[in-house]
């Protein structure tokens, strides 16, 4: 019996570890900004910013919907607690729950370029790097769970610096003021998959700029990008 039960507790743990996961990335401006959302196991998306702050929260549209787009929340309507105003000041008043998924941030004890960050969701730790590391990527996420993340350093060229370089085994390639333009610091390619732009030498009815060819939404190595003006 006792050994039914183990079994039973491991296949519950790993299930909920792989349900909780990154599920979609959306780059807007064609990469200028990036929000990653997370997936809890009770299905609630947290989105959070490259440098590990929590933007906003809540379940997923119906694709059916009127007005629906990739990354689109409804509110979230069950249990949300706080940090009491007596825990450490750097995470005080932050979101503790939602739902059933806690949320730990990194005090004031931690490196200055980690206080405040979130440290873990659910069993996910979060690892960013540190405040003696490059100045382009300090602070940025490096792990989510097993996921690793690099950026570009700041000896790269300025329009890319600080952007997302790779993703797990996903690599990013950018636009670089080398480059027209209207082109430079937007996303170039993610794996195999490129993006091209009109420039400032085509005049297509104001469209300078816009995408050409490439996608808006794709499903790459385990995650879904959402690819957007």
């Amino acid at each position: 019996m006792k050994r039914i039960l183990l079994s039973l507790a491991i296949l519950i743990s790993t299930v909920n570890s792989f349900a909780q996961k990154i599920d979609l990335i959306t780059l807007g401006g064609y990469g200028a900004t990036a929000n990653f959302y997370y997936e809890t196991a009770d299905k609630i998306s947290i989105i959070f910013s490259k440098d590990g702050n929590i933007v906003e929260y809540g379940t997923q549209y119906d694709k059916a919907t009127y007005g629906y787009y990739p990354g689109k929340l409804l509110k979230y309507m069950g249990r949300v607690d706080f940090y009491s105003q007596n825990e450490n000041e750097a995470f005080r008043g932050k979101v503790k729950y939602i739902g059933l998924t806690m949320i730990t941030y990194y005090g004031t004890y931690d490196d200055a370029a980690l206080k405040g960050k979130i440290k873990s969701i659910g069993s996910t730790q979060f690892d960013y790097y540190m405040s003696f590391e490059d100045a382009a990527v300090k602070g940025n996420i490096k792990n989510v769970g097993g996921t690793s993340f690099a950026w570009c350093n700041s000896y790269e060229n300025e329009a890319i610096r600080g952007k997302i370089r790779s993703i797990g085994n996903t690599r990013f390639d950018w636009y670089t003021s080398f480059d027209d333009k209207s082109l430079s610091g937007k996303i170039k390619s993610i794996d195999n998959y490129g993006f091209t732009y009109y420039t400032s030498f085509e005049n297509n009815n104001g469209q300078k700029g816009f995408m050409k060819t490439g996608f808006q939404t794709k499903y790459i190595n385990g995650i879904n990008y959402y690819v957007r003006n």
